[in-house]
């Protein structure tokens, strides 16, 4: 399970955090690694969800990479604090602050990768983690978890489906990839 954590952190790196971002973001948190590695050991992901909780990240990855630079590049309504960029949701109608909000959740890798992990384990699995039991795993509130999920629901457009066609293609790619890699 070693080699897919440090592809997770990869495939999330690369599309939470691409290249046209690097230079915009000065912010310091965890390494991406260490948050899967602490999500994968408290949730006992199997590695067929973490392939499918790959895979749905993959299948995001344009729709993240134009929403990303759509918010860093055509500033609207957005005030620069301390080099960080902060979204002024004031003055929004309840309506308009939840769009806001999904999109906040959308543009968070981090939030994205416990959503997809989530929703894998419940596709593949007839028995699985209540979104209770994901805060004890995450340290999210249970409202916060039902934000990611339906965000990640929104931006996957409810397509949990992988044909057996497209799953082997996907294995075979990701076992490809996994075999070249030197940890």
């Amino acid at each position: 399970m070693n080699i897919y954590m440090y592809t997770a952190a990869e495939i999330i790196d690369s599309i939470w955090q691409p290249k046209f971002l690097v230079d915009q973001r000065k912010v310091k948190v965890i390494p991406t690694k260490g948050f899967i590695r602490e999500m994968l050991s408290r949730s006992k992901a199997t590695y067929s969800t973490l392939q499918i909780c790959l895979f749905y990240l993959f299948r995001v990855k344009k729709v993240v990479h134009e929403k990303l630079r759509k918010r860093f590049t055509q500033p609207t309504n957005v005030n620069n604090v301390n080099n960080h960029t902060v979204h002024n949701h004031n003055n929004k109608s309840p309506q308009q602050s939840s769009i806001n909000r999904t999109e906040d959740l959308m543009c968070c890798g981090r939030r994205m990768f416990m959503a997809s992990l989530m929703l894998a384990s419940k596709y593949l699995h007839d028995k699985n983690y209540r979104n209770r039991a994901w805060t004890k795993i995450s340290g999210l509130s249970v409202s916060e978890i039902n934000a990611a999920e339906m965000a990640f629901l929104k931006l996957i457009d409810y397509k949990l489906y992988v044909s057996k066609p497209t799953f082997d293609k996907w294995y075979t790619l990701l076992h490809s990839y996994t075999a070249n890699r030197k940890i």
